[in-house]
């Protein structure tokens, strides 16, 4: 289950303003790599958590290699990862200067397969957290048909 807090926008220069929100909250510790390698290790598979640990590091150093040598990286079911660059136009190609208009380059994460977007919706349940603050007005939970 999703956990979420409901929240109030309090900017002031938003057409929102005032409007309550949910915001998913992490229940847990962030699993980490070797936290993953010993949950895969115990899924049926012969390969011990220090060898999937060791491939799993190798994999995200080549994807980033690949990433900035330009290339698309795809992982069925996962993410296509791919660089993004964060820019300023320029009134003319001539203009375009690198130091200039270009302001950070980035990483470009998008789902593929059973991390659509359109699944991730699907097969997912919400329910608000028990342990904060909770406003006084409202109170339930739902799932994402009816938030």
């Amino acid at each position: 289950m999703i956990k979420f807090v409901k929240y109030q926008n309090k900017n002031e220069d938003s057409k929102a303003y005032g409007k309550w929100y949910a915001r998913v909250k992490d229940t847990e510790k962030t699993v980490m790599l070797e936290d993953l390698a010993q949950h895969m290790s115990e899924h049926n598979t012969p390969y011990s958590p220090g060898a999937i640990a060791g491939v799993l590091t190798d994999m995200v150093v080549c994807i980033r290699h690949l990433v900035l040598d330009g290339r698309t990286v795809k992982l069925p079911n996962l993410a296509i990862f791919k660089a993004g660059i964060s820019c300023t136009g320029a009134d003319a190609p001539e203009n375009f200067n690198v130091k200039k208009n270009v302001k950070r380059v980035y990483l470009k994460a998008r789902g593929t397969g059973i991390f659509l977007t359109s699944n991730i919706t699907r097969g997912c349940s919400l329910g608000e957290m028990e342990e904060y603050t909770k406003p006084k007005d409202e109170n339930q939970q739902g799932d994402i048909e009816n938030p």
